[in-house]
């Protein structure tokens, strides 16, 4: 049965390798998409809650480390989004209604959401470096 609901899934007309099933599935599509909005988010909300911690022990490194995580993240979740692009056709259009258009659909999706977010990321990190986090 799973066998059948992925080739449904992933169109089944054409010829999927099994790298192309683990790249178009669900899961790594998704991943690319979601993986800035969280890394923001996290970053956002851990250095928030971590500012007052780090001034009175005299260790804003760890701000710094946590921006550099959240940054990171992104860069993997372009890179997952990267890999799948590379495994649907270019000439496949984006509003196209086949599972394979949408999958490309989703990595470019995935593409401009970590270039959005890597900035967002970058710009929560800069006053970091700026302004003292006791001030």
């Amino acid at each position: 049965m799973a066998a059948d609901l992925r080739g449904d899934l992933l169109g089944a007309s054409t010829e999927l390798s099994a790298s192309d099933i683990r790249w178009l599935s669900p899961l790594p599509l998704w991943t690319g998409i979601l993986a800035g909005p969280t890394a923001f988010a996290l970053n956002l909300t851990a250095t928030y809650a971590l500012v007052h911690w780090t001034c009175a022990t005299d260790r804003q490194s760890l701000l710094h480390l946590i921006s550099l995580v959240a940054f990171i993240l992104v860069l993997a979740g372009s890179g997952v989004s990267w890999l799948a692009l590379q495994h649907v056709p270019r000439s496949l259009e984006t509003d196209g209604g086949s599972p394979r258009a949408r999958a490309r659909f989703m990595a470019l999706l995935g593409l401009g959401s970590s270039a959005f977010f890597a900035l967002a990321v970058v710009a929560n990190a800069y006053p970091q470096w700026v302004i003292d986090a006791c001030q």
